[in-house]
Parts: C-alpha cells; structure tokens; sequence
C-alpha cells in the first residue's frame, strides 16, 4: 500500500497559516516584498482604522477585522 503524497498548494496553505494565522486567508492582508528579499505582511485596514497595526506581529491568532477570502 502506497501513501498518497499531498498536493503541493495544500503544503503552502498549511505553511501560510502556521507562519501568519488568521492572515493568511485574509481579504485586508497584502504580503510586501523588500529589495532584499525580506517578506512582510501588512494590514490594509490599518489605513482606515487605527485599531489595526500596519505590520501586525505574526501569527495573529485573533483579529475583529478577520474577513476570510
């Protein structure tokens, strides 16, 4: 009996969510890339709402403007 191998795209979503929580499917998170290569995640509600940090510490495991995609 063979073990089935998991699709590539489920092993980047199971990482994503362990790397930024509730972010990851998020519709107000944008990930930013720097010119040296460094990813950052960041809040786009936070420019309508002061409530909301801009780069929100990772992972964000609880969030009021949680809005799934």
């Amino acid at each position: 009996m063979t073990e089935a191998k998991p699709e590539p795209g489920k092993i980047r979503e199971k990482v994503a969510a362990k790397q930024f929580g509730l972010c990851a499917d998020c519709i107000h998170a944008r990930l930013l890339q720097s010119d040296r290569g460094s990813t950052f995640l960041q809040c786009q509600l936070a420019f309508s709402d002061p409530q909301f940090e801009k780069y929100p510490r990772l992972p964000v495991l609880h969030c009021i403007g949680y809005t799934t995609r």
